[in-house]
């Protein structure tokens, strides 16, 4: 064969070698030399590979489906120097497929004795079973044969046995039959003797007997002792009766009697619930015969105002029950709480009477007396008396069925709940029939509060929230009207929680929610400070002054609504939690936490128009000012220490006076920025600059109203605070507009579109054509003056209006660099150069 090396061209190499059964010869030596032609490939299917390197995994190449021969060849010899090596593997080649074929060879072999050993197995496996059946069959008739042998030995045996029980059976009967007649006769003879004690034990015994005996009831013998038992049941249930009747005769039993009655009940116990019912119940209203009659509704002590001598009647009632009754009546049969149970029946039956007979005439302190008293007395009785039934198991979850019986227990056990003991007996046993007439304590309550709203608004009528000479810091910032109205809240709910009265406090809700609007609308809106006038005044932008007293009672106010509107929140998470959940559900205060919103609203409304109307001289005077005339930039222009000194004084007193609502204090600075702003803007537009000089003054001023108003928050405070970054940002925004409106009046006109592009770069286009004109007016144009500068406006407005919305974000140092503007320029800088010596002076 002819070798090809890697990577030189040449033949394909062809491996010559006969198949195993076919015209090929093998020899079992593996030096053997002769060579077989592979005449053409083979493939299997990819499962049928798998499958293979999955039982034979390999990593022979040779093995590989996709073996190349010549890539194999090629890497075994990659030179011509390693075909020293040929002789050597062709060697073990041969070695290889010598030990191949010889499996081959011995696995055919071996198919073939398997087929002839399988068919020899199932011949004698035939034979096997052959046997197999006729052993089986030779047992079964040995075990039919040995079956009959038993039946016929034990026959006699089962007849005996059956002998045997059934003569026990009559013996243990005839035994009890005698127990019975016995117990009968000596029964009879105990309870004629009055021995209690013995006749007790003995019909128990004898009714535990004939228990063995109701198979035998149509017997005549049984049917008689089962009558005559029944006779003496009756005989003794009436004799007791009677003793109980003879004993109790006089108030107090005679103590030589308690000792057999003692021993009677016993006898009640074993005779069963009926008659013991019978004897209890006797006693019950025996011992309470004389409640009724002393406390009949005609009596002067039966009203709810003596209530609690009802309850001391009881108490005195269980004392004598326990000094001369306990020793009768067994522990178990628990008396005293029977007494207590159909004293409060009693009681809860007559109070329902009373009090739908005398509903008008019911009045609150009556009813809340009887109430409170009622409450206390069943806290005492559920204390005396703990409840001793457990509530019904509710249905058991599935346990998981577990083979091992330790484990299984164990989630038994961990499953199984623990006994909850059912409520008192007592628990609002006389307080629910109180309920349908706590209207009465509700409309009690609103009226209260009408007549505490009247008089919280004469008080207010009546008396100056701050006394003449007294300075906010010393004076009440806050209404005591609102905490009074708060603690009555208050000590309504504790009063109705102390008595389990959920349903009184839902309706009371709804009064707090009622007078909680009134106090906010009628009492704290209605005494602001000109709010009447303030629509109108906001309408026609008039003037509102106040007096420091108006002041501070608009100050005041707020604060007050600021309180209510913070407790009224907690008031309403408090109702929540002491109703139940679907009340709570419809409980909410949030209408009147708005109103109290409006009152604050409407207080700071007021005070920044207070401020505004002490600014507007100054304004005015702003406005008057004839800038064109000033000929030098000096300090800042006396409406600005005028508008100063109107601020200095205004909100230092309301700052004092709203010491404690600080944010609100914050919201009164934003609002009045808000507000003032824009007023100076508009103010500006009114000032004619003829010269620039004027302009530079104009800016001055504006930096120093700026720092004013950054200032405020903080403007004769004692200790300086840096006022909120939101609020100095927005004074920053606010301001910035008026400055930029002078640097456009300081820019000269007379290069036209110049000018029109610094406007646009600076204000912008959101004014549009009367903003622009605004600036030309302020620049004192005439007219003529005025018409091409608007044509270049419009002009550059209508090619540009796609980018007005980036317009200002050029800056201003940028706008005034051009060559043309470098005078323009230098003014600008000395001007703020001034301007930052001013504010470091």
């Amino acid at each position: 064969s002819q070798l090809i090396m890697a990577g030189e061209p040449g033949p394909a190499v062809e491996t010559s070698a006969p198949l195993v059964g076919e015209d090929a010869e093998t020899s079992n030596d593996p030096n053997n030399g002769s060579a077989f032609r592979l005449t053409e490939g083979f493939t299997f299917d990819e499962q049928v590979e798998a499958a293979i390197q999955e039982i034979f995994p390999s990593d022979d190449p040779l093995d590989d489906p996709n073996f190349d021969t010549v890539d194999y060849i090629n890497s075994m010899f990659p030179n011509e120097q390693a075909l020293t090596r040929l002789d050597g593997f062709m060697a073990k080649l041969k070695k290889k497929i010598w030990r191949i074929d010889n499996d081959i060879r011995t696995s055919i072999r071996g198919q073939t004795r398997a087929g002839q050993d399988g068919g020899q197995a199932l011949l004698d496996a035939e034979v096997g079973m052959k046997e197999l059946f006729s052993r089986i069959r030779d047992i079964r008739e040995k075990a039919e044969l040995s079956e009959k042998m038993v039946k016929k030995i034990t026959v006699d045996i089962k007849q005996l046995d059956y002998a045997k029980k059934h003569l026990t059976s009559s013996i243990t009967t005839l035994n009890h039959l005698k127990m019975l007649v016995g117990g009968v006769d000596s029964l009879q003879t105990l309870i004629k003797q009055r021995q209690y004690r013995d006749a007790a034990n003995l019909l128990a015994a004898v009714l535990n007997v004939l228990e063995h005996f109701e198979k035998y009831t149509e017997i005549d013998r049984i049917k008689s002792l089962s009558s005559k038992i029944e006779d003496l049941k009756r005989q003794v249930n009436h004799q007791i009766t009677d003793e109980f009747q003879e004993a109790f005769v006089k108030p107090e039993p005679d103590p030589d009697l308690c000792s057999n009655l003692n021993e009677a009940c016993l006898v009640l116990d074993v005779l069963g619930e009926g008659p013991k019912k019978k004897i209890t119940t006797w006693f019950v209203n025996l011992q309470l015969r004389d409640y009724r009659s002393t406390f009949h509704s005609n009596k002067e002590n039966s009203w709810l105002d003596k209530i609690d001598r009802r309850f001391a009647w009881l108490k005195r009632c269980l004392v004598s029950y326990k000094e001369n009754c306990s020793k009768i009546f067994p522990e178990e049969w628990y008396m005293m709480e029977l007494l207590s149970s159909r004293f409060c029946e009693i009681t809860r039956e007559e109070l329902k009477q009373m009090l739908a007979e005398r509903k008008d005439s019911l009045e609150v302190k009556v009813l809340l007396f009887a109430l409170k008293k009622s409450t206390d007395f069943e806290a005492w009785l559920i204390s005396r008396f703990p409840s001793r039934e457990y509530e019904e198991e509710e249905e058991q979850q599935e346990i998981p069925q577990e083979t091992d019986y330790r484990r299984r227990r164990g989630h038994q056990e961990a499953l199984r709940p623990e006994p909850r003991l059912k409520p008192s007996p007592f628990v609002g046993c006389l307080t629910r029939v109180f309920d349908g007439y706590m209207s009465v304590y509700v409309q009690a309550q609103d009226k209260n509060l009408e007549t505490m709203m009247d008089a919280f608004a004469r008080q207010f009528r009546s008396e100056s929230v701050l006394q003449s000479g007294e300075s906010p810091e010393n004076a009440t910032k806050t209404l005591g009207s609102s905490g009074d109205m708060f603690r009555f809240f208050r000590d309504c709910i504790v009063q109705c929680t102390q008595l389990n009265l959920s349903q009184a406090i839902f309706d009371l809700s709804l009064v707090f929610k009622k007078h909680l609007g009134t106090y906010a609308q009628k009492l704290l809106t209605a005494n602001l400070p000109r709010i009447n006038a303030l629509p109108n005044i906001i309408l026609n932008d008039g003037e509102l002054r106040l007096t420091p007293e108006e002041q501070f009672t608009a100050c005041c106010i707020l604060n007050t609504a600021e309180y209510c509107l913070e407790t009224t929140a907690q008031l309403e998470e408090k109702l929540k939690e002491k109703v139940s959940p679907e009340r709570a559900d419809r409980l909410s205060l949030i209408e009147e936490q708005d109103m109290f919103h409006e009152v604050i609203s409407s207080s700071i409304q007021l005070l920044v128009r207070a401020l505004e109307t002490q600014c507007r001289p100054g304004l005015t005077t702003m406005a008057r000012t004839r800038w064109d005339e000033i000929e030098f930039v000096g300090d800042t222009s006396a409406y600005v220490s005028q508008m100063g000194m109107c601020i200095g004084r205004f909100v230092p007193f309301v700052r004092s006076s709203m010491a404690s609502t600080r944010k609100y204090f914050t919201n009164f600075c934003l609002k009045f920025v808000n507000s003032f702003i824009p007023r100076i803007i508009n103010n500006l537009y009114n000032c004619k600059h003829t010269r620039t000089v004027g302009a530079e003054q104009h800016l001055l001023d504006i930096q120093s109203i700026k720092t004013v108003l950054i200032e405020l928050p903080s403007i004769g405070a004692p200790v300086a605070r840096k006022p909120p970054a939101s609020y100095t940002r927005f004074v920053n925004k606010g301001m910035e507009k008026a400055a930029l409106i002078l640097k456009v009046v300081m820019s000269p006109h007379d290069g036209g579109s110049m000018f029109v592009d610094d406007f646009i770069n600076l204000l912008g286009v959101e004014d549009g054509v009367a903003g622009f004109q605004k600036i030309l007016t302020m620049k004192n144009l005439t007219r003529r003056e005025q018409a091409p500068l608007l044509e270049l406006y419009q002009s550059a407005t209508s090619t540009a209006e796609n980018e007005t919305g980036n317009a200002r974000t050029g800056s201003t140092d940028e706008t005034t660099a051009a060559p043309a503007t470098g005078q323009r320029s230098g003014r600008i800088m000395r001007l703020e150069r001034l301007m930052r010596t001013w504010q470091n002076r």
